[in-house]
Formats: structure tokens, C-alpha cells, sequence
């Protein structure tokens, strides 16, 4: 079962969130909203289908919390 609680979304994830909305209801195309959001018709695709599945969760980033590569600094 799902958490319930707050979701925390940068404005990148709400514009994405809000864009990717719009094409679930149809009201945009997948093309187009690739336009807008500077991506590749794919990478749409798959945002799409992780909003479908896990809502607006799915679209916030995997990489949120962690620490960063030390050996990368």
C-alpha cells in the first residue's frame, strides 16, 4: 500500500508533474509536451508510464537523500 504524507517536488518535478498531467488527460501530446520540456519522445514515454503507475511520486528524483560520490568532489 501507498505512503500517505507530504510530498516534497522541486520546480523542475512540478513543471514536469503539471506538463506530463496534460498528456494523460489528453489534452497534449506526447510530442509536444517532448518539445516543452526539452526531452526525447521516449524519455517522455517513460515519465509518463511512472506517473500512471506510482502518481506524482513517480516523477520526483531516485537520487533525492543521498549522499553524494566522495570520490567525485
Amino acid at each position: 500500500m501507498a505512503e500517505r504524507g507530504t510530498l516534497t517536488m522541486s520546480r523542475k518535478e512540478l513543471n514536469r508533474l503539471q506538463i506530463l498531467s496534460r498528456v494523460l488527460e489528453r489534452r497534449l501530446t506526447q510530442i509536444r509536451a517532448a518539445e516543452q520540456l526539452g526531452l526525447s519522445l521516449r524519455q517522455v514515454e517513460r515519465l509518463c508510464r511512472q506517473l500512471r503507475l506510482e502518481g506524482p511520486g513517480g516523477l520526483v528524483s531516485k537520487k533525492r537523500g543521498r549522499p553524494s560520490n566522495p570520490l567525485c568532489q
